[in-house]
């Protein structure tokens, strides 16, 4: 007997229960009766009382193998009669699916199918291809479809997988690449970037468009030490790209396209589309947006409002190296003119986030918004903490703690308003993670979550957040609501403290220092941070990195720009700066020691609890920063980092390198050519380090 023939659908039409029918009574050989017992291998199907199995007397009857041969079904009807249709009663429908596709009416799904097609649509034809959305409720309703062309592309409908939610992508990462996805023991979905393991900020480039040519800070190609990231394209390089991720996606048997906003103000924010062939894209970037409601997700394929931005991500497939402007088979292009991206040579996920980002560091600043690489948080009492960082620094750890509610961990706006983040979820470095020194992010990580590059144990899929084999940047991305304090909505009011980190493995920067506007602007532009050893290949003593407003790679528009914002609103809100370095202290990188995160953390919470506003300081020298003398839970010597080097003489020495180092970046900068910019550039020089000779 098969196990569908056990089950049927209860009686009743609004159950969605199933009922196991107990075997119809029969006499044995001495004329008692007993109730056959069912086969073991079809126990799972449903559980009953021993006493269904026995006799009246309660007496076990033991094997019943030739009982099972003689059972009478005549009488069963079962509307169950095979495994799929069995799995049908299993996956009830779907409450909460996003949108409710049985719900929506044929307009609806036309006005939807006719908004993807656009999205994927070649600009070499007047109508985009064929789509039909990938579920079964749409695809009865859908009218037959005549072939108006001979080619085979016009042949073939583009199965669409919209805004899927994170069970069904598990399964397709699992079913379509199995080789590359795994759950590990978190819950959490672990997978491979394949050969691109971090960003190719050096493969970004930027149509060179009217409208928006003069507002850019364009680099050089053909200068890999350009300090600005933009390399200019032309409009025909950006259609042979996007043709060619057009036709990749189209090829496939189905796409994802998943439609989000980028930012929580409702005044500010993008409606953003990213279409993308590999279901952990499709999973990550649900995590990144802030996720619409019913409502909300109709606009996107209204032709009003519709759709601020389309990602198309074919990052599987690599550009053609003799299109113009390509120096890689990667491909990262941007046109604001037609409001597009395009992913090519690279499956690393963090494109499509700073993608957003880099497109609202350029329209942002056009309302007068100001838009910042930074985390945020918000304290009980309502005050808010702006954190700028460059990885490694501490900016996510810090803006993640247990006594303040997170706004955000990486971008942020700053309006007239108040702060809100862009971002509907974190994307945290795991590289040493570990419950006991980042729990919140720690228990972040389960399922729903995607863990980028990590190494896990190939029979517990324990993950070692410590093992670097494949990359020291391994990542983990997680909704934001999967922080137990985040402030949702993701809000706050303008911000009372502004704190920039620095991880500075020279030992030359004080733990702490209060700065002045023009001191906070001056290291908001140098973006100073360090490399030490061990991080990237190749290097083998401290290295300075410096990023202009710490996230050079994603500005649009000169530093200053954003320098400029940033002093206003400063200005106008009272708004406090500090500089703090996380680096080391006794001794550069290899004598001195790191300075320890609970002495960090000390630091903050007296920034937080206004004692470092009531504090005495003194000057260091060098850099003209303000010290302060004492901060309650760290020692008094590592606040001045003289005290702290045996050889004063190397000390000396060593910041006046770094000093150096800092007046040669800011050369590099250069300024705009408007006089108002051109006197703000000469104030922020002036409160720079001094050097001694």
């Amino acid at each position: 007997m098969v196990a569908g023939n056990l089950v049927e659908d209860v009686s009743s039409a609004d159950s969605e229960f199933v009922k196991v029918h107990k075997f119809p009574k029969e006499t044995n050989g001495n004329g008692a009766a007993h109730h056959a017992r069912a086969p073991s291998s079809d126990a799972g199907l449903g559980s009953s009382s021993e006493d269904e199995y026995c006799t009246d007397s309660g007496r076990n009857l033991g094997s019943v193998g030739n009982d099972l041969r003689r059972t009478n079904d005549a009488n069963f009807k079962p509307k169950v009669q095979d495994q799929a249709a069995l799995i049908d009663l299993q996956r009830k429908k779907a409450k909460n699916k996003t949108p409710d596709i049985e719900a929506i009416e044929q307009e609806s799904i036309q006005r939807i199918l006719h908004s993807l097609s656009q999205s994927l649509k070649s600009q070499a034809r007047e109508e985009g291809p064929k789509i039909s959305l990938k579920d079964k409720a749409v695809l009865d309703k859908l009218p037959a479809c005549s072939i108006k062309g001979p080619t085979d592309s016009e042949l073939k409908f583009t199965q669409v997988v919209y805004n899927p939610l994170p069970a069904s992508l598990y399964e397709d990462a699992l079913k379509y690449e199995g080789n590359l996805s795994s759950i590990v023991s978190s819950g959490a979905l672990a997978t491979l970037s394949g050969a691109k393991t971090g960003r190719s900020p050096k493969d970004k480039r930027i149509v060179w468009e009217e409208e928006s040519c003069q507002d850019i800070w364009w680099g050089d190609m053909n200068d890999r030490d350009s300090p600005s990231p933009n390399i200019a394209m032309d409009d025909k390089s950006f259609a042979l790209n996007r043709e060619t991720a057009i036709d990749y996606l189209k090829s496939l048997d189905h796409v994802y396209v998943v439609d989000g906003f980028a930012g929580w103000d409702k005044e500010h924010r993008l409606r953003v589309r990213i279409i993308c062939a590999k279901p952990y894209h499709a999973l990550f970037i649900s995590n990144m947006l802030v996720r619409p409601d019913k409502e909300e997700l109709a606009q996107f394929s209204d032709e009003l409002p519709g759709v601020d931005f389309t990602i198309i991500n074919a990052g599987s497939f690599p550009c053609n190296r003799f299109t113009g402007y390509m120096t890689s088979d990667t491909s990262i292009d941007i046109s604001f003119k037609k409001k597009e991206m395009v992913i090519l040579g690279t499956m690393y996920a963090g494109e499509m986030k700073k993608g957003i980002f880099t497109i609202m560091n350029y329209l942002m600043p056009k309302k007068g918004v100001l838009s910042l690489h930074s985390g945020c948080n918000r304290g009980k009492d309502g005050n808010v903490t702006l954190f700028f960082g460059l990885s490694g620094t501490g900016k996510t750890t810090l803006s993640t703690e247990s006594g303040r509610a997170l706004i955000g961990d990486d971008e942020h706006c700053w309006d007239d308003k108040g702060v809100f983040n862009i971002e509907g979820g974190c994307y945290a470095k795991c590289i040493g993670l570990s419950q006991e020194r980042e729990p919140e992010i720690f228990s972040a990580i389960r399922f729903g979550s995607v863990l980028e590059n990590v190494v896990f144990d190939s029979e517990t899929r324990v993950v070692d957040y410590d093992d670097n084999s494949i990359t020291e940047n391994t990542r983990g991305c997680y909704p934001i609501n999967y922080i137990d304090n985040a402030a949702i909505p993701c809000l706050g009011s303008h911000p009372t403290n502004i704190i920039l980190l620095c991880c500075d493995a020279f030992g030359v920067l004080p733990p702490v220092s209060r700065l002045t506007v023009s001191q906070a602007l001056y290291y908001f532009i140098s973006g100073y941070t360090a490399k030490v050893a061990g991080t990237e290949m190749g290097v083998t003593e401290p290295t300075a990195t410096f990023s202009a407003c710490f996230g050079s790679a994603f500005l649009v528009w000169h530093p200053l720009k954003y320098a400029a914002l940033l002093a206003q609103k400063m200005t106008k809100h009272s708004t406090n700066a500090w500089l703090i370095n996380t680096g080391w202290t006794g001794g550069s990188f290899g004598q001195g020691k790191r300075i320890k995160l609970k002495h960090t953390r000390a630091i903050v919470d007296a920034i937080h609890s206004g004692e470092l506003l009531e504090a005495e300081y003194d000057t260091l020298p060098e850099f003209g920063l303000h010290v302060p003398t004492k901060c309650t839970k760290v020692p008094e010597k590592i606040l001045f980092p003289k005290k702290t080097w045996q050889d004063k003489t190397a000390y000396d020495d060593k910041a006046n390198f770094l000093a150096e180092l800092f007046n040669e970046n800011f050369k590099q900068i250069g300024s705009p050519e408007s006089e108002e910019m051109v006197a703000l550039m000469k104030e922020i020089k002036q409160a720079g380090p001094v050097l001694h000779k």
